[in-house]
């Protein structure tokens, strides 16, 4: 397997994205093409060890207009990459890079899956019983339509790819009443409360760490501010239970036998294990990274293009949507 990987366009070094990439080529028995500056990325190239480099001279920025930023920069990092897997000599593409750029250039280049309207991300949140939230910040507007193709897609990842049998879909919503929430999530509930999916429903965000569902369904606002919420508070609790063991020579006594515990549960909240997101309808394997990813964020990401590749997930996407209708029902 080769995955591309974007050292350039992330908030950190290229040095640090680099780090975790041979890391990963190492342990999980890959070969890896970096993507960047020439004096980023030619000290990397080992060709013998499945390392090697592809140079490109512009980066696409974080404050960068997605359409202008693929048209206007044709040797970004992020568009190499996403050339790289179109034409068959990357199978999957990890970047951290720009979302709405990364989107963009995947969705034209790489087309999106036949019958899926609009490509989403789909983040699992790794609490006590993970969930896949559909949209995780893809897109700010969405109709209906796509909503319903959220919940299909998320359903099918959660089944095939988590092992999750009849997953429980909900849409995320300001009250569990069918007539709470926006007119688009309104008119999805209506849809989807006749279709072969286990929907359970409107949840509020407040039962999201107690294991309501299985697949949470949103625009990709309001699952952004979601997410990023969780993990903030998950690095709040580390930082609070911390500080509480810190307090005198009685507690830290207390902390010795509860600190695995405590490791255990501060792994579990950190975004980096994650790693990133696929873009989900996207006709080849696409990885969103964490803006912010140093190198063991790009290595975990790095994993989950392998198992996302491996998994054949897409092949389940073109199978099911070439026989849905958009807004979700069959043929």
């Amino acid at each position: 397997m080769i995955i591309a990987v974007d050292v350039m366009s992330g908030d950190n070094t290229p040095e640090e994205i680099a780090k975790g990439a041979l890391n990963a080529a190492k342990d999980f028995g890959i070969n890896i093409v970096l993507i960047g500056d020439k004096d980023a990325v030619s000290r990397y190239e080992d060709k013998e060890n499945g390392i090697s480099v592809v140079t490109s001279t512009q980066v696409v920025t974080m404050e960068d207009d997605p359409l202008s930023a693929i048209k206007e920069k044709e040797d970004s990092s992020l568009a190499v990459g996403v050339n790289l897997v179109r034409m068959g000599k990357a199978d999957a593409l990890v970047s951290p890079g720009n979302t709405g750029a990364l989107l963009s250039a995947a969705s034209i280049r790489l087309r999106r899956v036949k019958g899926i309207r609009r490509a989403a991300i789909g983040t699992v949140v790794p609490l006590d019983k993970p969930f896949i939230m559909v949209d995780a910040g893809a897109n700010i507007d969405v109709l209906a339509e796509n909503l319903c193709q959220f919940a299909f897609m998320g359903a099918l990842y959660a089944e095939k790819v988590l092992g999750v049998k009849k997953p429980r879909v909900a849409l995320l919503s300001n009250g569990t009443e069918q007539t709470k929430g926006l007119p688009v999530t309104k008119e999805a509930y209506a849809v989807l409360k006749d279709t072969e999916l286990n929907f359970i429903g409107n949840v509020e965000s407040r039962e999201l760490p107690f294991g309501c569902c299985d697949v949470l369904v949103c625009d990709g606002f309001t699952g952004n501010i979601a997410l990023k919420l969780i993990e903030g508070m998950g690095k709040f609790m580390s930082q609070t239970i911390k500080s509480i063991f810190k307090q005198n020579i009685f507690t830290k006594l207390a902390y010795l036998p509860c600190k695995n515990s405590i490791k255990k549960l501060r792994k579990k909240m950190d975004s980096r294990q994650t790693g990133g997101a696929p873009l989900l309808g996207v006709a080849k394997p696409v990885i969103k990274a964490h803006g912010n990813s140093d190198a063991l964020g790009i290595y975990n990401a790095i994993r989950l293009a392998k198992t996302y590749t491996e998994s054949g997930i897409i092949k389940e996407f073109e199978k099911k949507f070439g026989r849905v209708n958009g807004d979700g029902t069959e043929e």
